[in-house]
């Protein structure tokens, strides 16, 4: 049995989704590992509104939301210093090659794999921002 990682009790997600059972799936595990859901979102419009605006502790998008890139919603979470993953099954690949710091974890995902993406995405992010006070 899967034991929730302790570091994401309690977390508000946002989650960018456009295909309903991947959506399910999210929202199955983040229930599981007790983090509270913003959204889910199917298009880009709501859920970068939601990232400028809501309070929002990690984001996990899809890098293809009903035919536009989710980058607009990844740049304002950045811009929050905010951590999130694309969840897709496009790769790496997909991703702008001026932002290194983006990560992908692969679909179909397994709880643990995500559990754990998710963990060294805030702890990156965290580093990251002592950098940068320093």
């Amino acid at each position: 049995m899967f034991t929730p990682p302790k570091q994401l009790l309690g977390l508000r997600v946002l989650v960018a989704e456009d295909e309903m059972l991947v959506s399910m799936a999210i929202e199955d595990f983040l229930q599981d590992i007790r983090c509270e859901i913003v959204g889910p979102f199917s298009d880009v419009a709501p859920a970068h509104k939601a990232a400028i605006s809501d309070d929002i502790d990690f984001g996990l998008l899809d890098i293809n939301l009903t035919g536009d890139r989710s980058y607009v919603v990844a740049e304002a979470l950045a811009a929050r210093r905010t951590p999130f993953l694309f969840i897709s099954g496009y790769g790496d690949h997909a991703l702008p090659p001026d932002r290194p710091g983006w990560r992908v974890c692969r679909k179909p995902f397994r709880g643990p794999e995500l559990a754990a993406m998710m963990i060294e995405q805030m702890e990156r992010e965290r580093v990251a921002g002592t950098r940068s006070l320093g």
